[in-house]
């Protein structure tokens, strides 16, 4: 019963999404840190969701790899799914250099804080009914 509890695609799934909102707090405060700095790029996360719904709905197909010089078609395993940074280096928000919108910041980090609760919770209730369970027995 634990493997199941440990190893259960739900909770790898709400892990890796509570994971990718903790990177990206992270991001966000660092960029309202910087708001001032002449010539500071704003820094986010890639499209985390985009890439763990490819790694849910595409892990039972991967394309099999018997040589190093292969070329891997098969999408990512829902476990090498993980938050990447990009510099948005192209965008300009002030006449000092810097990319920094804290309106949007703000916006966003209240985003994303949502998303962590949200995830928080459903994390919550999974243990909750697990809990329970064992206190039936």
């Amino acid at each position: 019963m634990l493997e199941s509890l440990v190893n259960n695609r739900y909770l790898k799934i709400m892990q890796k999404t509570a994971d990718d909102a903790a990177f990206r707090h992270n991001l966000l405060t660092n960029n309202l840190a910087n708001v001032n700095t002449p010539g500071y790029k704003r820094v986010d996360t890639a499209d985390f969701g985009k890439a763990l719904k490819e790694a849910v709905n595409k892990d039972s197909f991967r394309a099999k790899v018997y040589d190093p010089r292969h070329i891997d078609f098969g999408r990512k395993h829902l476990d090498e799914v993980t938050p990447e940074m990009i510099v948005q280096e192209q965008t300009r928000f002030r006449n000092d250099g810097s990319s920094v919108d804290l309106d949007l910041e703000s916006a966003e980090m209240a985003k994303n804080g949502m998303r962590y609760q949200m995830v928080s919770q459903r994390l919550r209730g999974y243990f909750r009914s697990y809990r329970e369970l064992m206190d039936r027995e």
